[in-house]
């Protein structure tokens, strides 16, 4: 006779990580959110900066971008204009689509959704000025440069309302993808403290 197998009990939350519980913000710059006996601090706009411009690089921004009611016009020099026409794949690639048919005019038909609530105008710009500058000195202008200057343009600002969802959901992308740990320009976007640290401060028996 066989013996009966022996019974596995089996807990689907053992190996699972401590959920991010997010507490608040303080001076509308940092996110602040409690994992186990860490409280995390995350600064808003470098890591929603950082969050952009992995969204950029990867071309994931594209699956976000939105078609304008209204096309936005942009006077551009004819460097500009013609360093933007050479480039029309790339900034597609990312969310941008450009009617190219009255130089030196340029007219944006599809932004990135989170372009929208920015003066397109201005960003238009400073994307052509990016371009042409990379054309005329590509060693010192490169395409990373033009994705950090989109990235930086379009993130949230320190002092700048966000609701409780967007905090959030900003706190748990940062945690979740170890790439959003320091913003396109080297700072940090993420610091740690532990509870031992906190008590320690406080001089409570640990």
């Amino acid at each position: 006779v066989l013996a009966e197998p022996e019974q596995m009990n089996f807990d689907p939350t053992a190996d699972q990580p401590e959920p991010l519980r997010y507490v608040g913000e303080v001076f509308r710059t940092y996110i602040l959110a409690e994992r186990g006996d860490e409280l995390c601090l995350i600064d808003k706009h470098a890591a929603h900066e950082r969050v952009i411009f992995e969204r950029l690089k990867s071309g994931a921004s594209r699956q976000t971008s939105q078609m304008l009611l209204r096309e936005s016009e942009t006077l551009l020099s004819m460097d500009e204009f013609s360093a933007v026409q050479e480039n029309l794949e790339r900034l597609e690639a990312m969310g941008f689509q450009f009617d190219c048919s009255d130089p030196p005019r340029l007219r944006a038909k599809a932004v990135p959704s989170f372009v929208l609530d920015l003066n397109i105008d201005e960003v238009v710009t400073e994307i052509a000025h990016n371009l042409a500058l990379g054309k005329s000195d590509p060693q010192v202008h490169t395409f990373q440069d033009r994705l950090h200057t989109i990235a930086r343009k379009s993130a949230i600002r320190s002092g700048d309302h966000s609701t409780l969802e967007e905090l959030q959901q900003l706190a748990q992308e940062v945690w979740d993808n170890e790439a959003i740990r320091h913003c396109p320009h080297g700072r940090p976007v993420l610091f740690v403290i532990r509870k031992y640290d906190l008590e320690k401060q406080f001089r409570r028996r640990v």
